[in-house]
């Protein structure tokens, strides 16, 4: 039992000599504008999301949707433009 302890310790400690540091931790802290460098080319150029013109209402926004489309406005449209 005693020499299981000790190659299990040696093992342990020439681990711990052999470790290398973590790569993370010699970082150095980023500054905001280098932080908004690296977000910038994270996000995509061109999403169709981004170019929707946003309405407060939401039943506006469908219906100039609809409009533009060519989708109401038409006679038999029981609500009112």
């Amino acid at each position: 039992m005693r020499n299981l302890t000790v190659v299990m310790c040696s093992v342990l400690f020439a681990g711990l000599a052999w470790a290398q540091p973590s790569p993370v931790a010699e970082k150095k802290p980023a500054t905001p504008e280098a932080l908004n460098a690296e977000i910038e080319t994270l996000q995509a150029a061109k999403v169709a999301w981004r170019e929707i013109p946003w309405k407060n209402c939401l039943l506006e926004g469908l219906k100039g949707r609809a409009r533009r489309r060519g989708l109401c406005c038409s006679g038999s449209s029981s609500t009112a433009p």
